[in-house]
């Protein structure tokens, strides 16, 4: 029986192959190979037949081999590093064990160092404990296959060996395995990467799982991921324990002297991010994240908030036009820099019970259900990674904010807006818990009970938010908090009053006033919100709400329209479905009796017209929708939305609206459709400017007889002089006193800030955050507003304090601060 030996020649130097492969080659009459193989193994093949062919021609080869070993001559088939590891060991059986196979041929399989043997002596010793090795190439293995196996690997804590990370025609699917192992095991894991490992142009880097995309990968490259015991060496290796030094201290007397002096169990955190998580909804997490980004910009630091994934009812718009949760533009205020797309990389706005328009990196990608975006959230998890990245690249630190609760167990295994995220960034957690809504201590160790010991681990504080009452009676509570779950309370917050910060979430409106609770007063005006099914962007009624002669009510009765002094109808998120839900519940029918003042804001707008056209069928399946008829205007819905920071003027129908008022108004605009006024309207306004760049356009309606006004510019009530111009026509008519308009009150972060300083233990705050407050400059006072408007770039000349790593040691196990 003729042999065919499949020869694993290892690496690619000859110092590298076995005594076995090299007699197999020798004892060869033929050898068949790739070209390349050959070539490092040429110094051996003098006297031999050689058959070579390129890449792709693998069973060729193969067939070839087994051919030519049938005839009676002896053949080494020549395969790169161990032949049984991604080699041609097994194609040579299995053509072998094919029914047609030549006969009387003896398949011998001759091992050799394989390319991740080869990689990981490079490196050190990555591959002392359990790993994965996963080729990355789809070519024979389909890529849900390729994820499945990642995210199996990455959940299992196995160190990972990457094949086939990179070539020229496939490029993401080495991002998405970054992304799935971030999520698992966060970014701060050495990773090794080894090039030509053991040959000629050999390369090494090591760095970190969330820096690993930043080096050059290509085919020719092993990527190795550690797991969570991999550590560098002194000397820069990589080694992951197999846990000899973990029995004891009897075996292992020096066991103590090797370690870093942090707990064994505490998360590697980076001194550049924190994030605040809440043990629920509308626990006060967006003020709070708004109120530290102002401490840190105090102090001294160009600091950025964040928000991964928000689903919001109240968006902001950018700068450049972007649209962004409400909060994160709020947030950005206080850190006194302009919004930015990558602040909250995902947004959902819901338009359904069970699906959201989903807008990534301030654009809309499309609609979704539930099932369709946990599909896309792989893909939407790169882009989350790649807007922080920016974040961080320009500013010093990054506070960072969750969505709803943490210990939502039934969605934590798509999850991209809380724990994972904060793994991603090295962020050390802090949980807010809400103690007005009650059961303050059942929140706080119901959550931390929920987590998994490596979710708990990122948990470094708890605040206790929105407390009435002595603080002292709380004592025997946090105590006991502490005790039972290892975690300290980090401060409680009093109810702030003076606070006015704008909402956004769907509990927040949930809690507003829908009905006049007692008679209609003389000296106050009742402002009525239709209260849509779809609402969006009530934040533009804050502002009405916080004047003083003002009673604001979000009403969804009929009956209640009468009873008010102005009612509006707010932006929407669906148009033609909340027109026709309020006609089904005989609101419109009762705007169009009311002889009071009407306003419509954005869909508002739009459902105050004659007519509201969908050809495309961009919002519903009706081609067309009969308006509230109340404004002489024919929208019609386009499958583009425009967003835009805006301002422009009032026109003379505009300024008749509200008399005496300055002519200047900005807001924003974010809405699908097109309107266009017929003759018995007139515009309210001309827009000079949209998102920096010049332009002309009218904007809004107004009735003939001034009663009633539409406008797409969300905001029009912040300005202060047509607001205080608007509402005044409004109390004349009524009888009660004008008022002039408000003076700025002061800087409202600035007074979170103080608030936040006085009630928590800031020193402790910052030492979990890496920031040394021994070093931080005194704060200066920030002027009202909240200040620049600087671009997104890095700030340079900038005075910061000194960003200190965790205790026990920084990013490499260190113990000298690093400059931020």
């Amino acid at each position: 029986m003729s042999k065919l030996y499949v020869v694993g020649i290892g690496p690619g130097g000859l110092n590298h192959m076995t005594i076995e492969a090299r007699q197999a080659i020798e004892d060869a009459d033929v050898i068949v190979g790739y070209q390349a193989y050959l070539d490092f193994i040429q110094p051996l093949l003098a006297g031999k037949i050689l058959y070579s062919s390129g890449m792709m021609r693998e069973v060729e080869r193969c067939s070839q081999a087994l051919t030519i070993a049938a005839s009676g001559k002896t053949v080494a088939l020549v395969s790169s590093g161990d032949a049984g590891i991604y080699g041609m060991a097994g194609l040579a059986l299995e053509l072998a064990d094919e029914p047609d196979a030549p006969e009387g041929v003896e398949v011998v399989v001759i091992p050799g160092v394989s390319a991740v043997q080869a990689a990981a002596s490079v490196l050190g010793a990555p591959l002392m404990h359990d790993f994965a090795v996963i080729s990355l190439s789809d070519l024979l293995t389909p890529l849900d296959k390729i994820r499945q196996r990642l995210r199996a690997a990455a959940e299992a804590d196995f160190v990972v060996a990457l094949y086939n990370p990179r070539s020229k025609g496939r490029t993401t699917q080495i991002e998405e395995a970054a992304a799935i192992l971030i999520a698992a095991r966060g970014p701060q894991v050495p990773v090794g990467i080894v090039r030509n490992a053991c040959r000629d142009g050999e390369e090494r880097i090591v760095t970190t799982l969330g820096d690993m995309l930043n080096h050059p990968i290509d085919m020719f490259s092993i990527v190795i991921v550690g797991n969570a015991s991999t550590r560098l060496c002194k000397d820069g290796r990589i080694v992951t324990p197999r846990g000899y030094a973990t029995r004891g201290e009897s075996q292992n007397p020096n066991r103590r002297k090797r370690g870093t002096g942090a707990h064994a169990d505490a998360p590697s955190t980076d001194p550049h991010a924190v994030m605040f998580c809440g043990t629920g909804s509308d626990v006060g997490k967006s003020v709070l994240t708004a109120g530290f980004c102002r401490i840190l910009k105090r102090h001294g630091l160009s600091v950025a908030p964040f928000k991964s994934q928000n689903m919001a009812l109240n968006s902001a718009v950018t700068p450049e036009g972007g649209e962004i949760g409400r909060a994160q533009g709020v947030q950005a205020e206080a850190c006194g820099i302009p919004p930015h797309t990558d602040m909250n990389p995902i947004l959902l706005k819901p338009n359904s019970d069970t699906g959201s328009q989903v807008i990534v990196q301030g654009k809309v990608v499309r609609n979704m259900g539930v099932k369709e975006y946990n599909a896309y959230k792989p893909e939407a998890f790169l882009k989350v990674r790649e807007s922080f990245q920016r974040l961080r690249e320009c500013f010093s630190f990054i506070v960072m904010e969750g969505a709803g609760s943490i210990a939502e167990i039934n969605l934590r295994e798509h999850d991209i807006a809380n724990l994972k995220v904060a793994a991603m960034a090295g962020a050390p957690v802090i949980l807010v818990a809400d103690i007005d809504r009650g059961g303050v201590f059942a929140q706080i160790v119901g959550t931390l009970e929920l987590l998994t010991p490596e979710e708990k681990a990122l948990v470094q504080g708890v605040i206790i938010n929105k407390f009435r009452g002595d603080v002292s009676l709380l004592d025997s509570g946090i105590e006991y908090v502490e005790r039972r779950t290892g975690v300290p309370v980090l401060g409680v917050l009093p109810w702030f009053k003076g606070l006015a910060l704008p909402e956004e979430d769907s509990v927040a409106l949930q809690k507003k006033p829908a009905a006049p609770k007692g008679l209609r007063s003389a000296e106050k005006l009742r402002v009525g919100v239709v209260r849509l099914p779809r609402i969006s962007n009530y934040t533009d009624f804050s502002v009405l709400e916080a004047e003083p002669d003002v009673d604001l009510y979000y009403i969804h009765s009929p009956w209640l329209v009468e009873t008010m002094d102005l009612v509006i109808i707010p932006g929407t998120k669906s148009t033609i479905a909340d027109l026709v839900a309020i006609k089904e519940q005989g609101i419109a029918d009762a705007l169009c009796r009311y002889q009071g003042p009407v306003v419509g804001i954005c869909g508002g707008y739009q459902m105050l017209g004659a007519t509201v056209n969908d050809p495309d069928r961009v919002e519903s399946g009706l081609e067309s929708t009969e308006g509230l008829g109340l404004l002489d205007v024919v929208t019609t819905m386009l499958k583009e939305k425009q967003t835009h920071q805006a301002e422009g003027e009032l026109l003379p129908a505009g300024l008749g609206v509200a008399p005496g008022c300055s002519a200047a108004v900005a807001g924003y605009e974010i809405h699908m459709g097109e309107s266009v006024l017929g003759s018995g309207a007139s515009p309210f306004a001309r827009i000079s400017s949209r998102s920096g760049a010049d332009t002309d356009l009218e904007d809004g309606a107004v009735s003939a007889d001034g009663r009633v006004f539409g406008t797409y510019l969300h905001g029009i009530f912040d300005n202060h002089a047509f607001r205080t111009g608007f509402l005044n026509r409004i109390r004349r008519q009524k009888g009660i006193p004008e008022r002039a308009e408000a003076a700025l009150a002061p800087d409202p972060f600035d007074e979170l800030a103080v608030h936040m300083e006085k009630h928590l233990d800031l020193e402790r705050i910052f030492q979990i955050c890496g920031i040394s407050p021994r070093r931080v400059p005194p704060p200066q006072p920030s002027p009202s507003g909240g200040g620049s408007h600087a671009a997104l770039a890095v700030q340079e000349n900038r005075q910061e304090p000194i960003l200190l790593p965790p205790e026990g040691g920084g990013r490499e196990g260190g113990s000298e601060p690093t400059l931020a």
